[in-house]
């Protein structure tokens, strides 16, 4: 989504996104005012009626993920506010402990790692997109450049 390319603002992180190669974008995150700096490659798609990015992280700091997983942030883009909102990792083991929802998985420690095909991940992101406590706290991004 060539939309994304730019810097988007919260109150607390400058993120700025900017296009690399096929589908893929450079994601860094800036955290204000620390200046904690963390860089995640990204790719965007639909699934369903709802937009999602796909990222890792590339150079990690203390305020992000150590761990080169990938994040699942279902995406709301509108004009110059772009809304972001990650999938739940304690929902996630929630509904995997409690057997209430079923993907292919493996449990490290405390974490769900999904291990699913390609197709049986977009299945399960379509099914919980709508859910609010799998994705919550949505966080509010204004263009700024």
């Amino acid at each position: 989504n060539p939309s994304l390319i730019g810097t988007w603002q919260t109150t607390d992180a400058t993120y700025s996104f900017e296009k690399t190669e096929g589908k893929q974008y450079k994601l860094v995150i800036c955290s204000l005012p620390e200046k904690d700096t963390a860089m995640y490659v990204v790719s965007s798609g639909k699934i369903g009626t709802s937009w999602y990015l796909d990222s890792y992280p590339v150079v990690n700091s203390q305020e992000h993920h150590f761990l080169s997983m990938h994040l699942i942030t279902k995406m709301t883009l509108s004009g110059d506010t772009l809304t972001l909102a990650t999938l739940e990792a304690d929902w996630l083991s929630t509904m995997m402990a409690e057997k209430k929802r079923r993907v292919t998985h493996v449990q490290r420690e405390n974490e769900i790692i999904l291990t699913a095909s390609t197709g049986e991940l977009q299945k399960f992101i379509a099914s919980i997109g709508n859910n609010t406590d799998a994705f919550p706290d949505p966080d509010t991004l204004i263009r700024s450049r």
